[in-house]
C-alpha cells in the first residue's frame, strides 16, 4: 500500500500514520499487524488470497488524515 500527498489537520503537518491491516473473516477478523506510513510505502509481505481492509490506528500530528492518492498492489 502506498500514499501520497498526504496532510493533517494541524498546523504541525503530517509526519506519521500507524496503518493495520486485517483480513475479512467469518468471526473476528484477522489482524495482520500495524504498520508506520510515512506517506510512502508499508508492506505486509506475501498475504493469501482474501477480502482485506486497513484502518488508520494512529496520526503523529492532528486527527484528520487527507491522502491525495492511494495505491494498493498486490
Amino acid at each position: 500500500m502506498q500514499f501520497n500527498g498526504c496532510s493533517t489537520d494541524s498546523d504541525n503537518g503530517f509526519n506519521d500514520a500507524g496503518i493495520t491491516l486485517y483480513k475479512d473473516v467469518f468471526g473476528p477478523d484477522e489482524d495482520h499487524g500495524t504498520r508506520s506510513n510515512l506517506c510512502n510505502t508499508s508492506t505486509w509481505g506475501s498475504q493469501s488470497s482474501g477480502d482485506y481492509y486497513f484502518t488508520l490506528i494512529s496520526l503523529t500530528y492532528g486527527g484528520t488524515l487527507y491522502v491525495k492518492k492511494v495505491v494498493i498492489r498486490y
